[in-house]
């Protein structure tokens, strides 16, 4: 009878650890989702802010263009000067 009640009480020890371990690997999971869930916001917001440092960059491209062809319009500025430092 003493052999079945110390059976029983590794089982059910048995059973505690299997539910603690349980317990963490959800609460591991849990952070992993939360990972993943800030990895894609951030890389969200990178790609917003590339676009927008993209676009910006075209318009000064633009306005520098045309800055140029005044100045070679002007004559003060030789396509053949476009580039050099």
């Amino acid at each position: 009878m003493l052999k079945e009640n110390e059976q029983l009480g590794l089982l059910d020890i048995i059973s505690i650890m299997s539910f603690i371990i349980a317990l963490m690997n959800l609460d591991e999971n849990l952070t992993q989702n939360d990972k993943q869930e800030l990895i894609e916001e951030l890389s969200n917001k990178t790609n917003l802010m590339l676009t927008e440092i993209h676009t910006h960059l075209e318009v000064q491209d633009n306005k520098l263009d045309k800055i140029m062809e005044a100045l070679n319009n002007a004559g003060i500025l030789q396509k053949t000067d476009v580039g050099r430092t």
